[in-house]
């Protein structure tokens, strides 16, 4: 939002010149040098080997200067560039391998995977805090990926806020022996953001590697 504090139709006024610290440019270095040589000492004149080496030096700080600048409006236009690419992926459905659930006005629709048949899978429903607030208990699934479901109530039956929740799952064989599961969330893109160089995909506070999704819908 634009500060309109400081501003006034009333009349214009001039600018004071900013003073302080700045960067010497090439001029300044120049002028430096005619200084050096008029004052030098005519019977200890500054030698031409020394001259030369300053007037190297200047020139690769130059090019070093403008290469760091041609290098960070590189980096900047491939920051534009990913953060535009991802654009269309908002408002999409993102299936990803981490134990989420994103409930809004409705069940919230979540799943695993399955490493082989399982007799009794536990999900547990977890609020912000690490608490349990709902246990879900499935029986007899087929290996691979499953789909599953949540009213969004707890326990008591009290209808709980939107937002992600996280879950705990387990699954066992007919034999009570562990079974491999990997919990998978569907989540909706809300939008994109920069973090550290590298764009992330957006579900409410949560920032989302792109190179997580396993599904898109």
């Amino acid at each position: 939002m634009i500060d309109v504090a400081g501003l006034s139709t009333t009349g214009t006024t001039s600018t004071p010149e900013k003073t302080g610290p700045r960067a010497l440019g090439q001029d300044d270095f120049l002028k430096l040098l005619v200084t050096q040589l008029k004052n030098q000492d005519p019977l200890n004149p500054t030698d031409n080997t020394e001259f030369v080496s300053q007037l190297a030096q200047f020139s690769q700080l130059e090019q070093s200067a403008k290469q760091a600048q041609l290098l960070q409006q590189s980096l900047d236009a491939q920051t534009a560039s990913l953060q535009f690419t991802l654009l269309p992926m908002i408002g999409r459905t993102v299936t990803i391998g981490h134990p989420l659930i994103q409930l809004g006005e409705g069940p919230a629709t979540f799943g695993y995977s399955l490493e082989k048949n399982a007799a009794k899978v536990l999900i547990s429903v977890q609020n912000a805090d690490g608490q349990v607030i709902r246990t879900l208990e499935h029986r007899d699934r087929l290996a691979g990926p499953q789909a599953a479901e949540w009213d969004g109530k707890n326990q008591d039956g009290v209808r709980m806020p939107k937002g992600l929740y996280r879950y705990v799952i387990s699954a066992a064989d007919r034999e009570g022996k562990s079974v491999n599961v990997e919990g998978r969330a569907s989540l909706t893109v809300s939008g994109v953001r920069m973090e550290q160089g590298q764009a992330k995909l957006l579900v409410g506070d949560l920032a989302i590697d792109p190179s997580d999704i396993v599904e898109l819908r």
